[in-house]
């Protein structure tokens, strides 16, 4: 693909289209209330986001591309300046709330941008993502992969989700006298709240705040009862 064509995740002057993978502050370096470079395209979970993370943001620069269905857009080829399709799919990368994969496929071969995923193998939602990117190829191959491997190293290994939450649980059982506070600072923890709820039958609490969570670390307070543990103003989200 020609430089000048499309950003992912990358907010400087230059391109005609930008796509953002989700809201992780990583991922968002550049993107303020007032960006306004161009048309920006990500997922309806990402867009209804948007506001809390940047208030005041034009929202008709927002394009909402749905997850499985593939788009299509048309460039200029900054080489030739005759027009070119472009067309893209978003798939779920299954990391945090609205987080996505590109698939871009063109004139320049077939492209795949992961950005942030987890595709574990006992995940069900990864195993339809798996699918959902198969069935787009078919038979084609990549000719372009942009792999986020962060933790590609096999000195990082990391118990799956469900295990993860299992842990939590077995800790906050172990201590039913104490109050348990559980310090959230990005989007995405949303799974273990609702899991820790449901399987204790215990409601969440969070500390008021005039800025959404996505944005400020927030302390969450799991308790059997609603009473405040340490005199914070609560509300009741679970």
């Amino acid at each position: 693909m020609e430089k000048g064509m499309i950003s992912v995740d990358r907010w400087s002057e230059g391109s005609q289209v930008y796509f953002l993978t989700h809201l992780h502050a990583d991922h968002t370096n550049g993107l303020s209330p007032t960006w306004k470079r161009g048309p920006l395209f990500c997922s309806s979970v990402t867009a209804k986001l948007f506001p809390f993370k940047f208030p005041g943001f034009n929202l008709s620069l927002l394009s909402v591309l749905d997850v499985t269905h593939w788009h299509s857009l048309s460039l200029i080829s900054p080489s030739s300046g005759l027009e070119t399709t472009v067309q893209v799919m978003a798939i779920d990368a299954h990391h945090c709330p609205g987080a996505v994969m590109y698939l871009f496929r063109g004139e320049f071969g077939c492209m795949l941008y992961t950005g942030d995923f987890r595709w574990e193998t006992t995940s069900k939602r990864a195993q339809i993502g798996r699918t959902t990117l198969l069935n787009a190829l078919k038979n084609e191959k990549l000719d372009i992969l942009y792999l986020d491997n962060t933790y590609c190293n096999p000195l990082y290994s990391f118990p799956s989700r469900e295990v993860a939450a299992k842990q939590v649980v077995n800790i906050i059982s172990s201590h039913p006298e104490h109050d348990i506070i559980i310090g959230i600072d990005s989007l995405g923890k949303e799974d273990l709240l609702l899991y820790i709820s449901r399987l204790l039958n215990m409601k969440v609490l969070m500390l008021k705040m005039q800025k959404n969570y996505i944005c400020d670390p927030l302390p969450f307070f799991v308790g059997s009862n609603t009473r405040n543990p340490v005199g914070w103003e609560l509300k009741d989200i679970l």
